[in-house]
């Protein structure tokens, strides 16, 4: 998982002012022997949580559309990019887990066994960021 700039050529980050946008990209593989036959879609959500106590950005901010799984040789390559705007960026200091869930017909309430999950350092977002040369 990756915090990115989209303003900066897409460099990772971790601290942010409130009006900036960032996008959160994330990859993962498939792996294995089944990986020939397993079908199905990918369901992607991004979540946050506080971390200092004062952030009120918390909870769902994104959910991918479903994510098409092709059987292929292994390892099967995925990634997907959330996109988080103004208004959505709150003050404080927060931990980013995306949930990687299996669901066989794409709809998210019927979802298998498979998961995953990735978290993000901690991304620090400040009313104002002093930028040095």
């Amino acid at each position: 998982m990756a915090v990115l700039d989209p303003t900066e050529g897409n460099e990772r980050i971790s601290l942010l002012e409130v009006d900036d946008e960032f996008d959160v990209r994330l990859r993962w593989e498939l792996t294995g022997a089944n990986t020939t036959t397993t079908g199905g879609f990918w369901i992607v959500s991004l979540y946050s949580s506080n971390m200092d106590g004062t952030g009120t950005m918390v909870g769902l901010l994104a959910a991918s559309p479903a994510i098409p799984i092709t059987p292929g040789v292994s390892p099967r390559k995925f990634e997907y990019t959330f996109k988080v705007a103004p208004p959505t960026p709150k003050e404080g200091l927060y931990k980013l887990t995306a949930t990687i869930n299996h669901a066989p017909t794409g709809n998210p309430n019927q979802i298998s066994e498979m998961f995953d999950y990735a978290e993000s350092t901690p991304v620090d977002i400040r009313t104002t960021v002093v930028e040095s040369n």
